[in-house]
């Protein structure tokens, strides 16, 4: 939640620059340049004022830079339908020749498709904007509609395509020695890698900004670089130069540019928690909420508000923090904010689970499910229209090359004698017979072997699947017999060694005070340790013995204890809807799962905290079993067995198994199956 939140912080201050309207290669026209001036200080007040002086001036180019004005303010207010209609408006009264005017529209417009989240109409805005100036010199109206439609290439995850975009920018800038223009590539760039996670070059690129614009007064540019700067030192825990970099933007800022201090006081409130100062992170977010109250920022009270119920969490006032979460949540409804709408549930749910309100935890875990599904879902609806329109353009286009071809074929045609064209037809006509004979018989024969490799298939599947019946069923039986065993072992193993340790006790009972120095006291000590040792391994042996008898629920409370040590490894272990017993099968090697991913922690991990969650649904039973520790790198192949273990036996559920993990940032294994009910 809180890495979306900074990176949405760096594309406003991206947005903050971007649209700083480049210098009219009309100097002659004061009305433009006065406009230029406020929308770069980012002062709809003084936009509005503008558009007011020119709404009835007598030249109409003036009054559609009024218009344009307007559409401008209302933007920067976040009145993003008042934006659209004024906009409309100006493209209706803007002459058809008037570039400039029609550009900067165009840039507007590309800009708040991107905001709103249609980034595809942002890119043809953005491009139609430049076709207006295409072969003109305006190269400072040119870099910031390039830049704006790198950005929304970034939102349709094209990063490829929007560093092409930038490097043609870059090119241009320093050609005509636009510093600004210059100034707005590096900080693109600086995004794309902040996206990338590669932190230290994106800190570069802002710092790198910074100073270029502070040697040319270019006061916004620095500004946004500098908040980035801070954006990046939060994400990457540097959070105490975060704080100076913040404290330095809202000193430089003061009472100007509310909606951008409305996201930096409530990002301070964010990095507060961070390091546990959550009364601080109290007053920063409150502060937030009541400034983003005043200027109508919707979006940056509803981030203030989910950061100060996390303060109010930390601090015990669970009742308060689930409040504001849930007046978070209607907002962002509202705004239809999909992403943080899913983000949110979780929050609810995780609390809810950890007050122990199942119900409730649940139905958020299932809205925090069906919004996942539906943002995967919108995402690869989006990627297919996408690709629909290239197909149809290149079939379009194909059909064209055919028509042309056929059209030339009938002038040749039309030269020849009737007969030599009925020979022609003919033959032609028997050519196409001979082939489509052919490929019919290709066809079939290529069904057939696709269906001979599939009835392969499946008896390869049937029989792995009966072999993995008996590899279960071997199991079962050795279980049971390992129980007979256990009992065994309790007299023999334990009943002599714990008698001949009364023995020795017996002989030092008048060597008191020389105890600790004997030898057979030393003797006695390592037999205690070796019954301990055998007490430990039994007990472990039992665990499938508890499983039979009182459910997989006790057998895993049972494991957590075992495991649990206090002050070096806790273990947290939370089961939902096990009071109904489970098939026996089910039930051992959900158990051999789990005790097999336990297993690889405590070998590898180096872990101090460990999670197990068992959930059981209708119809689907889920494990994460997660930890703390090293992690690794799930893209080499993994040396040992544990996981591919873990694999085997999920599938002969019928389940799946998911691994999440990085080196350094502990590891996360999810199983999923489906069970009878």
């Amino acid at each position: 939640m809180a890495r979306q939140r900074l990176y949405k912080l760096l594309i406003l201050g991206s947005c903050c620059i971007v649209v700083e309207v480049g210098y009219s290669t009309q100097p002659t026209w004061p009305a433009y340049d006065r406009f230029k001036a406020t929308f770069a200080r980012n002062e709809p007040d003084s936009l509005l004022l503008l558009a007011s002086d020119l709404a009835h001036a007598t030249d109409q180019r003036n009054r559609c830079l009024g218009m344009l004005a307007t559409a401008g303010a209302l933007f920067r207010q976040d009145d993003w339908n008042g934006c659209d209609s004024a906009l409309d408006s100006l493209e209706r009264y803007v002459p058809v020749g008037d570039a400039l005017l029609r550009s900067v529209g165009l840039r507007i417009r590309s800009m708040l498709m991107t905001l709103v989240g249609n980034p595809e109409l942002g890119k043809t805005f953005a491009e139609s904007g430049l076709a207006l100036l295409n072969g003109s010199d305006a190269v400072e109206e040119r870099v910031p509609l390039m830049v704006v439609r790198a950005e929304a290439l970034v939102e349709l995850n094209d990063l490829e395509g929007a560093l092409e975009q930038y490097l043609v920018a870059q090119r241009e800038s320093e050609a005509a020695h636009f510093i600004r223009g210059e100034c707005l590539v590096r900080i693109g760039v600086g995004n794309i890698r902040y996206r990338q996670k590669r932190y230290d070059e994106a800190m570069l690129d802002y710092a790198t900004t910074f100073e270029l614009a502070s040697a040319h007064s270019f006061s916004k540019v620095a500004q946004s670089a500098l908040g980035n700067m801070a954006g990046v030192a939060a994400m990457t825990g540097e959070y105490e130069r975060a704080l100076v970099l913040y404290d330095s933007l809202l000193d430089i800022l003061g009472r100007r540019s509310p909606e951008f201090r409305a996201r930096l006081i409530g990002q301070k409130g964010y990095v507060y928690n961070e390091i546990g100062d959550h009364a601080q992170a109290v007053r920063m977010c409150t502060t937030a909420i009541a400034l983003a109250d005043s200027i109508g920022d919707h979006r940056a009270k509803a981030d203030a508000l989910q950061d100060l119920a996390y303060a109010w969490w930390y601090q015990g006032r669970h009742s308060h923090a689930l409040d504001l979460l849930q007046e978070a949540l209607t907002l962002v409804k509202e705004l239809r904010w999909t992403e943080r709408v899913r983000d949110i549930h979780w929050d609810l749910y995780v609390w809810n689970q950890e007050l122990g309100d199942e119900g409730t935890a649940l139905r958020s875990l299932i809205s925090y499910s069906d919004l996942s599904d539906s943002i995967e879902n919108s995402r690869f609806r989006d990627q297919l229209a996408r690709s629909e329109v290239l197909f149809e353009t290149e079939r379009k286009e194909h059909t064209i090359k055919e028509q042309k071809q056929a059209l030339l074929l009938a002038e040749v045609q039309d030269r020849k004698k009737s007969f030599q064209r009925n020979v022609s037809i003919g033959v032609a006509a028997l050519l196409l017979l001979i082939a489509a004979l052919l490929y019919r018989s290709m066809r079939t024969r290529k069904r057939l072997a696709q269906k001979e490799k599939e009835l392969h298939g499946e008896q390869v599947d049937q029989l792995l699947s009966q072999q993995e019946i008996k590899s279960i069923n071997a199991m079962l039986e050795g279980q049971e017999k390992e129980r007979d065993r256990v009992g065994k072992d309790l007299h023999d193993r334990l009943g002599s060694m714990l008698g001949g340790i009364k023995a020795q006790l017996g002989a030092l009972e008048d060597r008191v005070e020389q105890v600790q120095h004997d030898a057979q006291f030393k003797k006695v000590h390592r037999l205690l340790d070796e019954t301990v040792g055998e007490l430990r391994q039994i007990s472990h042996d039992m665990a499938a013995s508890t499983l039979s008898r009182f459910g997989l629920e006790k057998a895993l409370n049972d494991l957590r204890d075992t495991i649990h040590i206090s002050g070096r490894l806790s273990v947290e272990m939370k089961a939902f809807g096990l009071e109904q017993r489970l098939e026996r099968s089910v039930e051992i090697a959900v158990y051999r799962i789990i005790q097999e991913l336990v297993s690889n922690v405590l070998k590898h991990a180096k872990a101090s905290e460990l999670s197990i969650g068992v959930t059981r649904s209708p119809g689907r039973l889920s494990v994460i079993v997660s930890d703390n520790g090293l992690g690794f790198d799930t893209a080499k192949p993994a040396e040992g067995m544990g996981l591919g273990n873990v694999r085997s036996r999920a599938a002969a559920l019928g389940g799946n198994v998911q691994v999440d993990s990085s080196t350094g940032k502990g590891t996360t294994v999810s199983m999923e199956c489906p069970v009878v009910e």
